[in-house]
């Protein structure tokens, strides 16, 4: 794992202990020790999986890169540019080096017809079930499937049934 890679990691388990509502020093401790072995050349090679293990229970399994895939595969970069730049991703799991399923709640209406059109999503091949709407799509050489939740699905599902 580069240098660069362990900072990252180490900074995304920190956030995401705090935005699972961890705040307490008590309630981070494990995410700080994490972080800790991360740091380190030495102990991030060997505690890697006992800290993936760790950082799933922490992040509730939100950002998931299968073991067999690497993590500068064209599926996992998108999946973490996705993380980083993109406050409406709530969920990825990345499945092969071209796969990735990326879950998001978009703000509004707009929001929702953007990351349609940011994948190249045709939304008369989508389905929804459950309050949910899932689509496939793509971006450059991955595939992407797409799941859409949270309020704008309902207004947005509402407003293409009116207009048919």
């Amino acid at each position: 794992m580069s240098r660069v890679l362990r900072v990252r990691a180490a900074a995304g388990a920190l956030r995401a202990a705090m935005a699972a509502g961890h705040t307490k020093a008590e309630d981070l401790a494990q995410a700080l020790e994490d972080c800790q072995l991360l740091q380190s050349p030495d102990t991030a090679a060997t505690r890697a999986a006992y800290a993936a293990v760790r950082l799933a229970a922490v992040l509730g399994d939100r950002h998931n890169v299968d073991a067999d895939v690497a993590e500068d595969s064209p599926a996992a970069d998108l999946a973490l540019r996705l993380r980083r730049s993109q406050p409406d991703v709530t969920h990825t799991d990345v499945r092969t080096a071209t796969e990735v399923r990326v879950t998001v709640r978009p703000q509004s209406t707009d929001c929702l017809r953007w990351w349609l059109a940011r994948f190249d999503a045709d939304p008369s091949t989508g389905s929804y079930t459950d309050g949910a709407y899932t689509v496939r799509g793509r971006r450059g050489d991955v595939t992407v499937d797409l799941i859409i939740t949270g309020d704008a699905v309902a207004a947005w599902s509402g407003a293409v049934r009116r207009a048919s």
